[in-house]
């Protein structure tokens, strides 16, 4: 599976290097850039031209950066004109670790849900975390 990483600026470029700090090289990401004074057309472009370099027999999911931002409405276009397989919107660093980790065991649809169904653990809050430590170990008094 081919995962292409799109969003605003420079972030699918940091999303990238974060995972390769995490896990090492993965050399199936592509992160493409949405710059300032360029527009959806460009985007699409670029999104093509990248899709293009990619290995035909594998799927291609897109994680977007934003719901309805130009790089989703980028990636949904194509999505529309059946050259992905599909698109995620909200990269997190959790779900592109996820992406890293799952990605060899499973087809895009199977990702896909394996990650719609362990998003809320992506996100933690300190004080409800350190609450919930604190009723556990009020259990076993």
């Amino acid at each position: 599976m081919n995962i292409i990483l799109v969003g605003h600026h420079e972030i699918a470029v940091s999303m990238k290097n974060a995972v390769e700090m995490i896990f090492g090289k993965v050399d199936d990401f592509y992160p493409v850039t949405f710059l300032p004074k360029e527009g959806l057309q460009e985007l699409t472009i670029k999104l093509e031209h990248t899709i293009q370099k990619l290995d035909k027999e594998k799927e291609i999911l897109v994680i977007a950066d934003l719901f309805s931002g130009t790089p989703y409405n980028a990636a949904a276009t194509l999505y529309l004109q059946h050259k992905i397989t599909d698109v995620i919107a909200g990269m997190s660093l959790p779900i592109c670790l996820e992406v890293a980790s799952q990605k060899e065991g499973m087809n895009t649809s199977q990702l896909v849900n394996y990650i719609l169904d362990n998003n809320a653990s992506y996100t933690k809050v300190l004080s409800e975390v350190l609450n919930q430590q604190k009723n556990e170990e009020e259990d076993f008094e």
